[in-house]
């Protein structure tokens, strides 16, 4: 158990993300019960209808409506909904791997407008940091006593 802790800091800690689980709690999903979590996921596919997603979830249509209310007044169910949310989110951006890959494929593309390789090349470059620029930058008076202003703001 020790063992599965410490790959899950370390996963998130190399995502870049808090950790949120601690030993013996449940994931938001975990504490619902299978009809609860098949409610959210309906509720996002059927994009915040409630009843509709009730109805899909195994709830009876006669009391849909009020089962959905219901549901959506659980703190958990909410959470999951925003879970789910995030994730669809996340899923939708391009992440820096994937736009690296499409920029490369357009400057290789021999096909391609000469003017929208030689963007993409420059894209390229400014994401690997090949270019260097240069600031300039004149400073009038005593750097030490402009130094010791700043300090005291």
């Amino acid at each position: 158990m020790a063992e599965v802790k410490k790959a899950v800091k370390k996963a998130v800690k190399k995502s870049g993300k808090k950790s949120t689980l601690k030993a013996g709690k449940k994931t938001t999903s975990e504490t619902l019960s299978p009809a609860q979590e098949k409610f959210c996921l309906e509720y996002r596919k059927h994009e915040g209808n409630g009843t509709a997603a009730a109805i899909a979830a195994g709830y009876s249509e006669r009391t849909a409506a009020q089962q959905a209310t219901r549901l959506l007044r659980n703190v958990n169910i909410l959470k999951r909904i925003k879970e789910l949310a995030d994730d669809a989110i996340r899923k939708q951006i391009i992440g820096l791997d994937k736009r690296a890959l499409v920029l490369s494929k357009i400057a290789e593309d021999d096909a391609a407008d000469v003017q929208a390789r030689i963007r993409a090349i420059d894209v390229l470059n400014k994401m690997d940091g090949v270019y260097v620029f240069k600031t300039e930058v004149k400073i009038s008076g005593n750097v030490n006593v402009l130094l010791k202003r700043r300090k005291k703001e």
